[in-house]
């Protein structure tokens, strides 16, 4: 086994790893489908520039997945007409935020999944 096939399968136990570093999360379609899963969440409440020290962003969200634990592939939702993708997920304090999917992030090489979300309210 080459160094790549070990870390795609190191990549995907971590990332499944439920007992380990990773977080539970919904991921819910725009058909209401809901899936259970396990992975990287983020929520960064201010991004700073580290040559200024200012502030440069409000808050920055991600999700990370394994490719294989995804029946179907998110898409984006550019236009508020169509109803988006949402991953659901608990802070460390245990508050629940859902987040709509603006940006998804396939690394076809490594089998994982980077979602960039934003805060998400229903109507």
């Amino acid at each position: 086994m080459g160094l790549r096939e070990q870390a795609i399968l190191d990549a995907r136990a971590i990332l499944e790893d439920a007992g380990g570093f990773t977080w539970p999360f919904t991921l819910t379609s725009p058909l209401g489908v809901v899936a259970s899963l396990s992975g990287f969440t983020t929520d960064v409440g201010l991004t700073i520039d580290p040559e200024t020290g200012q502030g440069v962003a409000g808050r920055r969200a991600s999700v990370a997945v394994a490719r294989s634990a995804l029946a179907e592939m998110p898409e984006a939702v550019a236009e508020s007409t169509r109803k988006p993708w949402v991953a659901t997920f608990a802070d460390s304090q245990g508050e629940v935020a859902s987040w709509k999917v603006v940006q998804v992030l396939p690394d076809r090489a490594m089998g994982v999944v980077v979602m960039i979300v934003e805060k998400y309210v229903s109507a």
